[in-house]
């Protein structure tokens, strides 16, 4: 999912946020492990803020692109897995070199990111860390 304005907005927006400036772009993602069902709460609240009128989702639409994947791992959260994906796989031990096959909505994200990552013209990459939900609150 991609959240953005359109068109640029007439908010006032701090200087370091001027419109001559590139957009930065920001990469959220969810749901890399089933069990951890707040984060889809959290993601989703992410979501309907920053597709919102409020005026500081306006601002930010107008000066960040955001690339979001609500859910890494459907399979392992349909199957009620707490931690791996239908393979039986932990994705998160898989970023370094994830498989087509084996890893298919890892392996996709990672080429997004590289694909962004290498485009002269893309936008500053910004790494966020995916919403995970735990007993020792989000991280």
């Amino acid at each position: 999912m991609t959240v953005k304005n359109l068109k640029e907005s007439v908010q006032e927006a701090p200087d370091h946020l001027s419109p001559d400036r590139e957009k930065k772009l920001v990469f959220l993602t969810s749901r890399v492990h089933p069990g951890e069902s707040p984060a889809s709460f959290i993601c989703q609240g992410v979501i309907d803020f920053l597709v919102s009128q409020h005026p500081v989702a306006q601002i930010l639409r107008d000066h960040v692109i955001f690339k979001i994947v609500p859910m890494l791992n459907p399979d392992g959260v349909y199957l009620g897995n707490y931690r791996c994906s239908l393979m039986g796989f932990d994705l998160n031990r898989h970023w370094q070199d994830p498989s087509p096959w084996a890893h298919p909505t890892l392996h996709a994200v990672k080429q997004l990111i590289m694909q962004m990552n290498q485009d002269p013209r893309a936008w500053s990459l910004m790494r966020v860390p995916g919403f995970e939900g735990s007993a020792r609150g989000l991280h």
